[in-house]
């Protein structure tokens, strides 16, 4: 059957991400993994050289754990503007090339993305391609949207931090309780094993806030944060510095990870662990090292 243009598949998406970002999903592996594949099927594994003459594949597989593979090779690649790739396909025993182009376009603040697969030759082929690509599509954009989220989630957490930062600076200690959960439970540096509930664990807060020096700072220099929904973990060096007379006094470092999960719309701390490291063969604390 002769390939006529009439048979050619073309869809416009809108996404609420950059052109940047939603073009980028298309030369990733990982990210290719995840949506490149028609709604129901699975992801296994991906290659993408994302050069003009490199080579991209995606395997994947149904429910009923039936293998698929589709490959080709990137023609054209204007950043997050145009992309032109082959693509083979396997329809009725036949491995069958097409090409797809796709195009970017700004649009209140998110993508128009344009789609069109040219070189399809029999009718019905068509019809099941572009079934498969409206489900691809769908699940780009949710993984676009997850992104998104992960990003807002984590500038809320990074934000929650300065502030608890600015509240320790100033012992405050009512607000450097605010973001803890009612059902937190924290390991400190001093004992007991573990401190449960927001009164005791602001009671360990009073004693840290008395023994610290008058421009007591913390901070977490190497802050690391994870989102997964509303699930966000931490962790990092905590570095607790005592000024005096424009200079460091005093300085010592531990370990902190840090759970939060988003209570009522807000994220809330409901686990924390602080160490210090020791000594393996004396088993003594170790307050003098510094990363």
């Amino acid at each position: 059957m002769a390939v006529s243009p009439a048979l050619d598949i073309t869809i416009s998406r809108f996404f609420a991400a950059s052109p940047e970002r939603v073009f980028a999903q298309w030369l990733d592996a990982d990210a290719l993994i995840d949506w490149f594949a028609p709604d129901t099927y699975i992801g296994l594994s991906a290659e993408a050289d994302p050069r003009v003459g490199g080579r991209w594949r995606v395997d994947y597989r149904s429910e009923t754990g039936h293998r698929f593979s589709e490959h080709g090779e990137f023609l054209d690649i204007v950043p997050a503007q145009r992309l032109v790739l082959s693509l083979f396909q396997t329809f009725d025993s036949v491995a069958r090339e097409t090409t797809v182009i796709v195009t970017f376009e700004p649009r209140d603040g998110g993508t128009l993305m344009h789609f069109r697969q040219t070189g399809l030759d029999d009718p019905a082929w068509r019809d099941g391609v572009a079934e498969g690509w409206v489900g691809c599509l769908d699940k780009l954009g949710m993984r676009l949207a997850a992104e998104a989220a992960q990003r807002r989630g984590e500038a809320e957490i990074r934000s929650l931090f300065d502030a608890w930062f600015d509240a320790s600076a100033r012992k405050d200690l009512d607000a450097a309780m605010a973001p803890v959960a009612e059902t937190v439970v924290a390991y400190e540096h001093s004992p007991p094993l573990a401190v449960r509930g927001p009164a005791a664990l602001r009671e360990e807060c009073r004693r840290g806030f008395a023994l610290a020096g008058p421009e007591f700072r913390w901070d977490i220099p190497d802050l690391q944060v994870i989102v997964r929904g509303d699930i966000a973990v931490t962790w990092g060096l905590n570095r607790m510095t005592d000024l005096a007379d424009g200079g460091v006094k005093s300085r010592m470092w531990s370990r902190g990870t840090r759970v939060f999960q988003r209570i009522g719309g807000c994220w809330r701390m409901i686990h924390q662990h602080v160490s210090f490291p020791a000594d393996p063969e004396t088993g003594a604390v170790r307050i003098d090292l510094a990363p």
